[in-house]
């Protein structure tokens, strides 16, 4: 039988790969969103401006972002030792499709049943190596997946190939010779894994844009069947469950953050259920697979890590990205 032994959650955003001399850059495109999502509803710019003033102001010098950017470097390589630390044969990686796949439809979750996934250039340096690496699936367990969720009425998309990935062609101006994976899964195959990836099970999620997303509800019931479908698989293999996105982005909220937190560290679901759909929205919405990786985990008794959590702010009124570096390694904890 299967033994699910790690559990973790961990940002991708493109700022982990940046400079943070070039962080306030980023502000820019916040300026000219019109739909910034901030506890249950959308903002402009100038309104968020107008509600938190300049409050963020004393965050955005060089000097302390380098220091932000610093604890969010140390805090991916003790997460990516951690992983090594756990020694797994198998990884299920949770994330997300933000339209680089595809543009024209959002299935609410879907499941790679094909046999490769492609990484690399043009895929910027934070997601990739400068070469183009294939990486093994895992189709029979996937499959089997597939069925488990079936037979307790989850009807899921079967992803058995991976289209172009649009966004490099139609954004960026580059058209690989290979289908690129979408950036929260190759974050987590570069950053965690260091290109050494497993077989594995990439599981999708529309988790940011309606009428199709799952609710916080859902995505708890998914880990439900997902742990009680890996005890069940036959194979002597110890298992990884990974959440690659969140915390709050692309408004920063700190409080909402620390509860989030405190909540995932309990195993509190009502709690993270009871929470309003509109605070899970735009980048915020990753938030929702966590619940999958600790439902999986809580079995095992497994504790959560809290590595580091460090707000990364690019504009006055507080608009950035929350950093949430965190595991669970049941045999720590045993």
């Amino acid at each position: 039988m299967a033994k699910i032994v790690f559990g973790m959650a961990v940002p991708h955003s493109g700022m982990l790969g940046q400079p943070p001399e070039k962080w306030l850059e980023n502000g820019a495109r916040d300026r000219q969103n019109s739909e910034l999502w901030f506890r249950n509803r959308t903002w402009t710019y100038p309104e968020l401006e107008a509600e938190r003033g300049a409050a963020f102001e004393l965050y955005l010098t060089l000097e302390e972002r380098t220091a932000r950017a610093q604890r969010c470097r140390a805090a991916l390589d003790e997460m990516a030792a951690a992983y090594r630390r756990a020694n797994v044969d198998v990884v299920i990686v949770l994330g997300k499709d933000q339209k680089e796949i595809w543009p024209d439809q959002s299935p609410s979750i879907t499941i790679y049943t094909g046999a490769e996934v492609h990484n690399g250039p043009p895929q910027r340096a934070v997601y990739a190596p400068d070469r183009h690496v294939i990486h093994q699936a895992y189709p029979e367990l996937a499959t089997y997946l597939i069925k488990a969720f079936q037979k307790e009425k989850f009807d899921l998309n079967d992803l058995q190939a991976w289209p172009d990935n649009v966004w490099m062609s139609e954004r960026q101006g580059m058209k690989p010779g290979y289908p690129v994976v979408p950036h929260a899964y190759s974050f987590v195959y570069h950053q965690i894994m260091g290109d050494t990836v497993p077989p594995h099970v990439p599981v999708l999620f529309n988790l940011f844009y309606p009428p199709t997303q799952p609710s916080m509800q859902r995505c708890i019931e998914f880990g439900r069947v997902l742990r009680e479908a890996l005890i069940a698989w036959p194979e002597d293999v110890r298992v990884a469950v990974i959440a690659s996105g969140g915390l709050s982005h692309f408004v920063n909220d700190e409080e909402f953050d620390r509860d989030v937190i405190g909540k995932l560290a309990s195993y509190d679901y009502d709690g993270l259920a009871a929470i309003p759909d509109g605070y899970y929205q735009s980048g915020t919405s990753e938030v929702k697979i966590y619940s999958i990786v600790m439902m999986a985990l809580q079995q095992t008794g497994a504790k959560m890590t809290l590595v580091d959590y460090v707000p990364c702010w690019r504009t006055p009124a507080g608009t950035g990205e929350g950093m949430g570096f965190m595991y669970w390694d049941a045999e720590k904890n045993s």
